[in-house]
This record gives C-alpha cells, sequence and structure tokens, in this order.
C-alpha cells in the first residue's frame, strides 16, 4: 500500500543516485538530518526528512538548543529561550532531546553550552549545516527588547514572553494577563 501511495508521487527516474542509495531525503535531496523510510519504490527503500513530508516549515517557533542534561542547565536554557521569544518576537520552544526534527522550525538559536551535552550539540550541528537561520546566543542579545504586548499591541513595560512547558509565546503585559485568567 505505501509502495502504490508513493509511486504515484515520485518515479525512480527522478531520484538522485543518492536518494536511490538512500542517503538522501527523496524531497530535498539533504543528506543531514533525521530522515524516515517512506516506502518501496520499485525495490528502492526511500527516505525523506519529516519536514519535507510535512510539506517544509510548518511550525512556527525558533528552536532553543541548550544543555538540558542537568536541572541547572535545564533552567538556564529556560531562561535563555525567554530572552529568543522575547527579542526575536517569535515563539521559542526549547530542544530537549534529539527527537526533534530541527528543520521544522524557522531557525535556531545556540546557546553557548550547546556543545556540553550529546542531544544539544547532535541538534545545534544540524541546524549549522542544515542551511536555516542560526543565532549564536551572544548575538542575539544585541537585539533590543519587546516591551510591545502580543495581544492589546501597547507598549508596557510589563509586557514579557510567557513560558507554557517548554514553549515560550509571545509578550503579554499584565493587564490582558489578567483580563484572560477572569
Amino acid at each position: 500500500m505505501v509502495a502504490h501511495a508513493l509511486s504515484t508521487r515520485l518515479d525512480v527516474a527522478t531520484l538522485t543516485p543518492a536518494a536511490r542509495d538512500g542517503v538522501a531525503c527523496i524531497a530535498c535531496n539533504g543528506d543531514r538530518g533525521q530522515m524516515v523510510p517512506v516506502g518501496i519504490l520499485d525495490g528502492i527503500q526511500t527516505f525523506e526528512h519529516p519536514s519535507c513530508a510535512a510539506g517544509g516549515v510548518t511550525n512556527g517557533f525558533i528552536a532553543v538548543i541548550g544543555d538540558t542534561s542537568t536541572p541547572d542547565a535545564y533552567a538556564d536554557t529556560c531562561a535563555a529561550g525567554m530572552d529568543v521569544a522575547d527579542r526575536l518576537r517569535i515563539p521559542a520552544r526549547i530542544l530537549v532531546d534529539m527527537d526533534h526534527d530541527v528543520l521544522r522550525y524557522e531557525g535556531a538559536v545556540l546557546l553557548d553550552t550547546y556543545l556540553d551535552s550529546v542531544a544539544s550539540a547532535v541538534l545545534g550541528m544540524e541546524a549549522r549545516e542544515a542551511d536555516m537561520m542560526t543565532l549564536d546566543y551572544m548575538t542575539l542579545m544585541s537585539f533590543p527588547m519587546d516591551f510591545e504586548c502580543g495581544h492589546c499591541w501597547e507598549r508596557d513595560e510589563t509586557a514579557q514572553p510567557r513560558r507554557v512547558g517548554d514553549e515560550w509565546g509571545t509578550s503579554v503585559c499584565d493587564s490582558c494577563l489578567a483580563h484572560a485568567n477572569e
């Protein structure tokens, strides 16, 4: 069944040699990052990036990659995630383990601790190699803070990103937050 759905999308003649050898994505021909088996096409096992299968970048978050291997390191990475959401004005997600496809993110911010754990080093290297927007955290700190509420669009010194789990959302002022909690 999988081979039939795959054959309607793809022809063996259109596959690159790397895709035919099973080392490149059938959609983008990239050979880096996490890939999953798609199916067998004329006896050839094919692979694709999960982000390519989903139609490209769809999730609208910035990946924050840093050491999360200890509770203290995780707390530091989460604190940096707030800075990322605040200064770039895009929701940020803390990547905790290697089960993330960095290609699904709008970009990545690498903390100076990203080489301190295996999971964050792998994700950081994938982000650097993927030809996606990748910023070092110290570079990011040169961007101004965002004091505009993402809900009422008023400038307010109390506006700051709000955290839910491993995600930081847009900046919200205290009055909008109080109104939402009523």
